[in-house]
């Protein structure tokens, strides 16, 4: 399939009333040329008989009727709003032909739109009448579909986080008025873009015809076609104004409009890897920036300004949860934006790798965690030499007061930056004198006596005491990642298990840990058991991370997993034969259940004891 081409074909072209658009009378939309005649946007994508439909639009219907469209592989969402989702209900023919669910992709925010706007499809009530079957994956990077790699493209519609996607050698980005930086990477090297351009007017919400016409000189695509068109833009006439405005690569898209996109680009590869470091997937609960130039242009214009939390935040450990929550609650009195303000990689990574401790979290677990606790926008600045350089008065007036608009600064006691990390607290209040932000300095946090810090917790962990860690973390250890292929050494002894890939650098010592893991698509988490070692009784040579799951017989496999560390069960060691093997994890999943079962009776009774 790596060969073959995708056929696009526009379905729709126009803006959210279409054109012509009821009750007016106006040139376009009287117009007799078929090009000035457009539905709701939406795109067809369609490689070696299979189909997938970008947005499914009030007209999603007639637009299949049109297409001829038989069968459908998945839909990808955009966004929310009406004139992109009102036809989801017409999925339920291709359910019944298909007799299988549809793979639904799109953000978490478009999501919780869908499930308010068809709440039947998901309550689960008995129906006298078909519903759509539906499996919801939510977007957090590239995907695969029709054998070729989907990557997500972060967009911004007015002050709404939407997606747009690219495929091979094209894009579609709908319904949006600004592209952030970070997601310029993610458009290199396109024949073909399909772009938002409603009129000339300009549009809070939407880009003009100017706009789009300099994103594509920046973005320089062999070909545009606009769409999200108005009634106030003739095909014929705009397309001849282009041409003598030095774009005769710039054309209206039009319903009915197809062409192929080859998939064959190394620029897809650096899409992917670029979207993994700088850019970020909305998801409806925390914004994410990777420069403070792009938290100015989503915030500056609101005049809220910015209660700003800034640390490495490894963990995010008890003790950064009490500066985020302080951060929160004063940006919630002042109506200010709550911001983390963090780096990546951190500092130590770039200044004296030598020394860098491994990380207990990755990037993306940060940001999950962020927007967990109810912060409302995350500021990840690319730690780079020129940022190093510096000074701490510059790090404060360009980043701080300029570009996020700081009114106080919440950071821990020990708190160092600038070049040379010459800047403390103590300079810091003094900057705030100067600039007009409150600087506020909380002390560490102690539990049991026990001063909570990422150097210890690293250590508990290294130590396999996932335990302590557990209790300084608030939470349990995580690992995630992508399963691999194992040998098939479990299975053959009866006890199978996931093989873990893991994001994480810091792992927890050799042994046997009572776990609990989350299975992607899924949200609640399995009992399970997990062995992190060399497998000795099979003389094996590489470290392996193998789950067993305690309550799970499904023949699900996914490709990525979460393992949470609730206890260390047992060293890892060799045994005589592998008889005495099995006999041994036989007994860990007998500790194992014991030890949830107790679990489930001590909140059984927490719970009858509670206070009515």
């Amino acid at each position: 399939m790596s060969s073959s081409p995708i056929h696009l074909t526009v379905l729709g072209s126009g803006t959210s009333m279409g054109v012509p658009t009821v009750g007016c009378h106006c040139a376009v939309c009287q117009s007799t040329d078929p090009h000035d005649k457009r539905l709701r946007p939406s795109i067809l994508l369609s490689r070696n008989g299979q189909n997938v439909v970008i947005d499914t639009t009030p007209d999603f219907r007639a637009q299949a009727l049109t297409a001829r469209l038989d069968r459908l592989a998945a839909v990808l969402l955009t966004h929310g709003h009406a004139d992109h989702i009102q036809g989801f209900d017409d999925i339920r023919p291709f359910n019944i032909r298909q007799r299988a669910a549809m793979p639904v992709y799109g953000s978490e925010e478009t999501f919780r739109a869908i499930r308010r706007a068809f709440s039947y499809v998901f309550d689960n009530k008995p129906s006298l009448s078909t519903v759509p079957s539906v499996i919801l994956h939510e977007v957090k990077g590239p995907f695969e579909l029709l054998g070729t790699p989907i990557i997500p493209v972060p967009l911004l519609h007015g002050e709404m986080d939407v997606l747009g996607f690219r495929f091979g050698r094209a894009a579609y980005l709908t319904d949006f008025s600004r592209l952030p930086e970070t997601s310029v990477p993610l458009l290199e090297d396109l024949d073909d873009l399909i772009i938002d351009a409603l009129r000339d007017i300009p549009h809070p919400m939407h880009q003009t015809v100017e706009q789009a016409l300099a994103l594509v000189d920046k973005l320089k695509p062999r070909r545009a076609w606009f769409t999200h068109i108005a009634h106030e833009l003739p095909h014929a006439a705009t397309n001849e104004r282009l041409r003598k405005a030095g774009y005769p690569h710039v054309q209206l898209a039009y319903d009915g409009l197809h062409f192929d996109v080859q998939t064959d680009s190394p620029a897809v590869e650096r899409a992917a890897k670029a979207l993994a470091v700088h850019a970020h997937i909305p998801s409806g609960r925390l914004t994410v920036f990777y420069s403070a130039a792009d938290w100015a242009a989503r915030f500056a214009g609101t005049k809220r300004g910015s209660i700003i939390a800034i640390g490495n935040y490894d963990g995010i450990h008890l003790g950064h949860q009490r500066v985020l929550a302080f951060a929160m609650t004063r940006a919630k009195d002042s109506g200010a934006v709550s911001t983390a303000l963090t780096f990546e990689p951190p500092p130590l990574k770039v200044l004296r790798p030598e020394t860098a401790p491994l990380r207990i979290s990755t990037n993306q677990q940060r940001l999950e965690w962020f927007g967990a606790l109810g912060i409302e926008a995350a500021v990840v600045l690319p730690f780079t030499p020129e940022l190093a350089s510096l000074s701490p008065e510059d790090f404060v007036d360009e980043i701080l007061v300029r570009q996020l608009q700081v009114r106080a600064i919440v950071v821990g006691d020990n708190f160092r930056f600038g070049h040379r990390q010459a800047g403390d607290v103590k300079f810091l209040r003094d900057l705030g004198m100067r600039y007009g932000f409150e600087v506020v300095v909380h002390t560490p946090v102690a539990l049991d006596g026990e001063i909570v810090s990422s150097t210890l917790i690293r250590k508990l962990i290294a130590e396999g005491d996932v335990t302590h860690a557990a209790r300084l973390l608030g939470r349990p250890f995580v690992l995630t990642g992508e399963l691999v292929r194992g040998t098939g050494t479990g299975r053959k002894f009866l006890f199978p298990t996931l093989n873990l890939k893991p994001d994480q650098e810091l792992l927890p010592a050799r042994g046997v840990y009572i776990t609990r893991t989350v299975l992607e698509g899924e949200t609640s988490s399995h009992r399970s058991v997990t062995n992190i070692g060399m497998r000795p009784t099979f003389n094996a040579s590489g470290l392996t991370i193998e789950t067993h799951l305690l309550d799970y017989s499904g023949n699900f496999a996914p490709s990525h997993i979460e393992i949470r560390f609730w206890k260390h069960l047992r060293e890892e060691k060799k045994f005589a034969s592998p008889d005495d093997l099995r006999l041994q994890i036989a007994r860990d999943i007998s500790t194992a259940n014991k030890f949830f079962a107790r679990l489930r009776r001590l909140r059984s009774l927490r719970s009858f004891h509670a206070p009515l």
